[in-house]
């Protein structure tokens, strides 16, 4: 599809130097509703799930007004391929990642359950389909969509930037006098949106998060509810889709995929890559 965002409208170092070095690379990667097939990267299409793999479910008590004894059958989130998005640390003899979860935020902890496969495409034959789970909560079952994979320079979020930083921003959103209000933390720093790797667009303070081996962990990807909102599309809605730009509330077009975690929150992925089982970490915000 091509997706391309356009450019920040000003040189973000050039305006404040203090962020020399400390740009990050993100692959947004743009879903949009398709039909795509098994040997796809999509969101919420179907996966290359081998038919003598057992399919994950979740068997947790606390899905809300459902019976303990019920397992609700994972739904697929993310499949991604080495071919699209390299940038992911797929694991030696893999060249596919996949993202499934319980469709329920889970009472404890107010956060879907996540499962994480690394497999290798070239060693699959015999396919098997994802089966239905016997019930879901409304937002947490994506539409079928293709990705248009996008590299974009990114900055850390306003409160991650030190009090003379912030300053400096403050005054330089208060010098602005034109028909575009620009802000910094809207459309110079974070990209929105579901992306892989680089700065983590929180909805609420950072969190530090931690294995069980109490290793820092990375961010791997963010799932969200949203592309961007109408304070940040401006800047980040696609060059191809500029027209389709308003101040209109529009959730088909803000988040095609039809997620909603929580009050329009994301859902962010985090690896640890000092363990020899890689595990992930999930974790959810909204506002």
């Amino acid at each position: 599809m091509g997706l391309t965002t356009p450019p920040a409208p000003v040189d973000v170092v050039a305006l404040f130097p203090e962020l020399a070095g400390r740009s990050r690379t993100t692959v947004r990667l743009h879903p949009r509703r398709g039909a795509p097939a098994v040997t796809d990267s999509s969101m919420g299409g179907p996966l290359l799930w081998p038919a003598g793999e057992s399919w994950p479910f979740c068997g947790s008590s606390d899905h809300e007004d459902l019976s303990a004894l019920q397992s609700i059958a994972m739904v697929p989130i993310l499949q991604i391929y080495a071919r699209d998005v390299p940038e992911l640390p797929f694991p030696p003899d893999t060249d596919v990642c996949q993202v499934l979860w319980c469709p329920f935020v889970h009472e404890s902890d107010y956060r879907p359950v996540v499962h994480v496969v690394w497999r290798d495409s070239h060693l699959l034959t015999d396919l098997a389909e994802a089966p239905e789970p016997v019930a879901s909560e409304k937002g947490y079952r994506p539409r079928p969509c293709v990705l248009s994979p996008e590299r974009v320079e990114e900055y850390p979020a306003v409160w991650e930037a030190s009090e003379e930083l912030y300053a400096k921003i403050d005054a330089w959103e208060s010098s602005l006098d034109g028909p575009e209000e620009w802000s910094y933390q809207y459309h110079l720093s974070v990209a929105p949106g579901t992306k892989v790797g680089g700065w983590v667009d929180w909805v609420q303070s950072p969190e530090s998060v931690e294995c069980d081996q109490d290793h820092e962990m990375e961010h791997l990807l963010t799932i969200a509810s949203w592309e961007h909102d109408p304070g940040s599309a401006i800047r980040w809605v696609p060059l191809k889709e500029r027209h389709l730009l308003s101040s209109d509330f529009d959730p088909e077009r803000m988040g095609p995929a039809g997620i909603m975690i929580g009050d329009a929150g994301s859902t962010y992925l985090f690896i640890c890559s000092q363990c020899p089982d890689r595990p992930v970490r999930g974790v959810s915000q909204w506002s």
